[in-house]
């Protein structure tokens, strides 16, 4: 049996050792973060298809309320109490004879309100009656000019508009997706129709119908918006399970898609699209066939659907289609019957992990690299080698720069070695005769590359100080004056440019407005993102009086501004009647706010709404509570309660707490000098800011 060298031995020793524990620490880390990312992947994609959800049931609602009013209209109830048209003229010209043609119409007509409150084609349909002018058994007045044929006689028989028709109670708008046939024209297939059914008093039997055909794009532009969704597909079902529309394959992507392939081509395109965060193989895995939704596990899941909806605990569904496995979520718009189910691919949600692992690969190919060469090194036989090589550098040290080393019995890397140190030698010896033209060249070229950095440093410098300038002045030194409340700030930023402000806003009727919010992150993103808020904030405050609404809209603003970007911000938002002596706020995520009552009762005004810049159109709570003379309401940032110490502790809340009972017989600027000052003294030696710090304190007077 051959024995074993030395190198073989110490590398079949070490290896072993090295990179067992790096397997496991690999397999480990892996199965749990792809555990930990698909569930807090279900939950957001959960809230997601909520928000959506209630959108569009708020838009199913928003029309339901458009046709009862038009029920209630005097021209409606005109044309369904109109005997029979006798003659194809008068049925041809009796809606000029109401003003309801473009025109001609009257400023209370139907047509003004279907062309400015729906988008699509608007019908009244009296199936009691029969059309001299058109042949038809049914009378159908028309109130915009559309290429669609629509067959009103199938329309009737569909499902949803059985269901709801079948008594005066029951009855309700329905929407849905007509069969095939029934709509016919140019994207007749992409088309949806709501139909609402009007019983006449006294009547079982309804045979008067409104009828929208709404355009193509009604429910996409409801989800359009929302980019989270575009790495996977959502797929909207009315009660039937009808598919009203999809997000994928759409206008709205990047790479264009061949239908006959059912595959995305790249078509010369870049393969990767940034700010989507997704590659041409990103969009090949996203699912393009409705055939998925007759698969037997999502069947089920649409199925139960309302069970799931109920239950306090709802399952992480995936589901396999194509070969690409899917993140399943179905969800219900319950007002509408809607139903929303997204498939997203589980590879993107395991990308993060992806990179994590190439990272700790990498790192192991490396340290196994790394202990293969000392395993060789330490089998070689050197001792010549380096003997050599040793003496010559000696000769170098000693300024013999023509010295040259022999490489005769030298093997393997030590060859070259042997050769490089030659070279070397050689090179050394050259530049040493020129050594002086050479200092001298590189000296000026330092000195010209040192005076450049310093002109750009100086620059950009200078520009820092106009931004952090511009910055502070949007911080109130002079605040509104009453006699019933004084007011003190203090803003400290972590970086030249910070991510906090807070506001003071004198308003009619001896109101004031309050703000403080916190931008996530610092610097320059974060210094312009609090000016995009004071603005929006000084703007609507003038224009509205509920908080709620305020931040409403504000958060739709900052939304449209920010949003894709990652950044956000919490806030808190108040109101301070001091002729009612009352405070009507809005917590939208933000630190508890504090009320030291002159009783030394502290009350704490929680978070009670969404922080602001993630999704448009979120309802922000309000809440109004009494004030009395001397109290002290107290806002801040988290850079308070989260400053540290040496030892790494926080100065945190119960201390804080403290600092503001203990502190309230003097006024709130010696307050606030007071709570910083103690905020420095628990740091200690830890000079240097951990966040963004903001103040603002207000006293009843």
């Amino acid at each position: 049996m051959k024995k074993l060298t030395m190198r073989s031995r110490v590398l079949f020793t070490i290896l072993p050792i090295a990179i067992i524990p790096i397997l496991l620490i690999v397999g480990f880390t892996a199965f749990s973060l792809f555990d930990r990312l698909k569930n807090q992947s279900h939950q957001f994609y959960q809230t997601i298809m909520t928000q959506i959800a209630t959108n569009i049931d708020f838009n199913y609602s928003v029309h339901a309320t458009h046709f009862s009013d038009i029920s209630q209209m005097n021209t409606f109830q005109n044309i369904i109490n109109e005997p029979q048209f006798k003659t194809a003229a008068e049925e041809r010209g009796y809606l000029d004879t109401l003003k309801e043609t473009p025109t001609n119409p009257s400023p209370q007509s139907i047509y003004r309100l279907s062309m400015t409150k729906f988008k699509g084609a608007f019908y009244i349909v009296e199936y009691d009656k029969k059309s001299v002018f058109r042949s038809l058994d049914y009378v159908m007045h028309s109130f915009n000019y559309s290429d669609f044929y629509i067959d009103f006689t199938k329309l009737r028989e569909e499902p949803f508009v059985q269901k709801i028709s079948e008594s005066a109670e029951k009855a309700r708008t329905g929407f849905g997706k007509p069969a095939k046939g029934i709509l016919q024209g140019y994207d007749a297939e992409k088309l949806s129709v709501f139909v609402y059914p009007y019983f006449q008093p006294g009547k079982d039997e309804c045979s008067k119908y409104m009828v929208l055909v709404a355009n193509g794009d009604f429910i996409p532009n409801i989800y359009r918006g929302v980019r989270s969704i575009h790495q996977g597909t959502l797929y909207a079902l009315d009660s039937h399970d009808n598919i009203l529309s999809y997000n994928h394959p759409s206008n709205d992507d990047y790479y264009e898609y061949d239908d006959e392939r059912k595959t995305y081509i790249q078509n010369g395109d870049i393969s990767y699209v940034k700010e989507e965060e997704m590659s041409i193989f990103d969009y090949k895995r996203l699912n393009t066939n409705p055939e998925i939704l007759k698969e037997s596990p999502v069947r089920t899941i649409i199925e139960n659907i309302n069970e799931e909806l109920d239950s306090d605990t709802r399952k992480i569904h995936e589901v396999s289609y194509g070969g690409v496995k899917y993140l399943c979520i179905a969800w219900l718009a319950p007002e509408s019957g809607i139903k929303l189910v997204y498939f997203h691919p589980m590879v993107q949600i395991y990308k993060p992990v992806f990179t994590i692992l190439l990272g700790i690969i990498i790192i192991s190919f490396i340290v196994c690299g790394f202990i293969i060469f000392i395993s060789n090194y330490l089998s070689l036989r050197i001792n010549n080698p380096i003997k050599s090589l040793s003496e010559g550098a000696r000769g170098i040290s000693s300024g013999n720069y023509t010295t040259h080393i022999k490489t005769d019995g030298f093997f393997g890397e030590f060859t070259d070695l042997g050769t490089s140190f030659n070279f070397m030698a050689q090179t050394i010896n050259e530049y040493s005769e020129n050594l002086e033209d050479l200092v001298s060249e590189r000296t000026r070229q330092l000195n010209e590359a040192v005076k450049e950095l310093q002109n750009a440093y100086d620059e950009n410098k200078h520009e820092l100080l106009i931004a952090q300038k511009i910055q502070m002045s949007l911080i109130p030194v002079v605040y509104p004056v009453n006699d019933k409340i004084t007011f003190s700030g203090m803003y400290k930023p972590m970086d030249a440019l910070g991510g906090d402000l807070y506001d003071v806003y004198a308003l009619p009727d001896n109101r004031i407005g309050i703000l403080i919010l916190d931008v996530c992150g610092h610097g320059v993103p974060a210094a312009l993102i609090t000016t995009m808020a004071k603005i929006s904030f000084y703007s609507n405050i003038q224009k509205h009086t509920n908080v709620s609404d305020i931040l409403f809209i504000v958060n739709n603003e900052l939304c449209n501004a920010i949003q894709g970007s990652g950044d956000y911000f919490t806030a808190f938002f108040g109101i301070i009647d001091t002729d009612t002596m009352t405070l009507q706020y809005s917590n939208a995520g933000h630190t508890d706010i504090y009320v030291l009552h002159d009783s030394k009762q502290l009350e704490v005004l929680p978070n009670n709404g969404p922080i602001v810049g993630v999704v448009k159109d979120m309802q922000f709570g309000a809440k109004t509570i009494g004030l009395k003379k001397k109290d002290r309401i107290v806002l801040y940032t988290d850079g308070i309660i989260e400053a540290r110490n040496v030892d790494g502790k926080l100065y945190d809340t119960p201390r804080f707490i403290d600092q503001i009972k203990s502190l309230a017989g003097i006024n709130a600027e010696k307050f606030i000098d007071q709570i910083f000052a103690d905020i420095t003294e628990f740091k200690g030696e830890r000079s240097y800011a951990d966040d963004d710090i903001a103040i603002l304190v207000a006293d009843l007077l």
